[in-house]
Formats: C-alpha cells, sequence, structure tokens
C-alpha cells in the first residue's frame, strides 16, 4: 500500500501539461521570385520571373503550415501550391509553372530553442511551354518525385513579445533531386493569446533533372521571397 501511496503521490505532483498536445496552424502569404532553367521534351526555357511581376503573373498560389507538438516531439507539415507565368511575355519560349510542395516533418528537441528535423518534400511540378515556334508551343509535362530532408529548426526570444526562428533543411542527394536546400529566417511578433504575426524570407532551390534527348525534363529553380503569415496557437 505504501508503494502505491508514493506512485500515486508522483504522478499527482507530476507536471499536468508534461503529456499534453499543442496545435499550430499557419495561413500565410509569399512574394516569390523565381530564376533558373527548367526544360519540357528536351527544350529548353528560362525560368524568370521578378517579385514585382508576381500579382500579374501569378493564377493562384496556397501556402499553409500545421503543427502538432507533444513533449519534446513535434509534426508538422508545410503546403505550398502555385501556379504562375514564369516568363516575361516578349520571351521568345515562356513557360508556366504549376508548383506543388508538401512537406512532412519531425522534430526532436535537442536543447532550448534547437530542434533537429527529418522529413520528406514531394514534389510536383507541371511546366507548360507558349511560343511562336508551333514545334515548341503547347508542349507540357509534369513530373512528381520525393526527397528526403534533414535539417534543424531554431526558435528563441528576442523580448517578450518577440522571437526569431530558423528553418533549414538539405535534401535530394540523388534520391529524388541532385541537390535541394531550404532556408528560412522569421521573425514573430504576439499580437494576441496564442497569436503571433509572422515575417521572414525563405529561400528553395531545387536541382532535378530525369530522361534524355525528347525524354529530358529538368527543373534548377531558385525561388526566394518574403513572407508574411499569422499563426494561431491552442
Amino acid at each position: 500500500m505504501r508503494i502505491l501511496s508514493i506512485t500515486a503521490l508522483i504522478l499527482a505532483s507530476a507536471p499536468a501539461h508534461a503529456e499534453d498536445w499543442s496545435f499550430l496552424v499557419q495561413p500565410y502569404l509569399m512574394l516569390p521570385s523565381m530564376d533558373g532553367k527548367a526544360a519540357v521534351a528536351g527544350i529548353d526555357a528560362n525560368v524568370d520571373v521578378g517579385a514585382r511581376n508576381v500579382v500579374e503573373n501569378l493564377n493562384f498560389g496556397f501556402l499553409g503550415y500545421v503543427e502538432a507538438v507533444k513533449g519534446n516531439f513535434a509534426f508538422g507539415v508545410d503546403v505550398n501550391y502555385m501556379n504562375l507565368d514564369a516568363n516575361p511575355d516578349d520571351a521568345r519560349v515562356s513557360a508556366n509553372v504549376a508548383q506543388t510542395a508538401i512537406q512532412p516533418m519531425l522534430f526532436y528537441r535537442v536543447a532550448d530553442y534547437f530542434e533537429l528535423v527529418a522529413g520528406i518534400r514531394y514534389n510536383s511540378i507541371k511546366l507548360s511551354l507558349s511560343s511562336d515556334i508551333s514545334a515548341i508551343d503547347g508542349n507540357e509535362r509534369k513530373k512528381d518525385w520525393v526527397d528526403p530532408i534533414v535539417g534543424f529548426r531554431f526558435n528563441g526570444p528576442i523580448s517578450s513579445g518577440t522571437s526569431f526562428g530558423l528553418l533549414a533543411n538539405v535534401g535530394g542527394f540523388g534520391v529524388g533531386s541532385d541537390i535541394a536546400i531550404q532556408v528560412r529566417p522569421m521573425l514573430n511578433f504576439k499580437v494576441g493569446s496564442g497569436i503571433t504575426i509572422d515575417a521572414g524570407y525563405q529561400f528553395v532551390y531545387m536541382d532535378y533533372e530525369t530522361g534524355t534527348g525528347v525524354q529530358r525534363f529538368a527543373y534548377d529553380v531558385l525561388t526566394t521571397g518574403p513572407i508574411l503569415g499569422v499563426s494561431f496557437r491552442f
């Protein structure tokens, strides 16, 4: 009976929040610039769109992040979809890019404010070419692949209402992309109970190529741009 009483006392005195789940939902906007090269059916095209052209070139976009946290572990999923015309209107060969990225990640806290990250990034790229050259105009190809990723996340306070976060990962390793890199620094400003306004910048680079000749598909593009979002924690 004494052992049972001691056990009950230990359980009762343990922090109630130790095993509680917490959740985060973060819709956000990104104003991307894209620079690089792509190939469809063996035909090369420049991918070049500046941030100031995105509003007129963007056909549709959605970006969001959700996360569940328990103890030292967290599981998050980042979803990005963009459909835009990625060339100036006067380009001889223009490319439309429809890009989907779904990125599930597992985080493990190894120190205060610092976590290791492992996950995958599912990429789906549809490239469509338009040109005044009839043999090129209308060519399109869609490719799907998965990149393993590893990296880290830092998130620490600057002041009572402000924190700084940095997500960085590298992946591909020839499994999907030859190399894939993501770096995302963010500032978070508390505006209410469990609510922050998030502002930062994202760098995403992918170098993927498959096939030869008319079967060649390539996507070697750096996408960068400012991010603005809002996070709800509960």
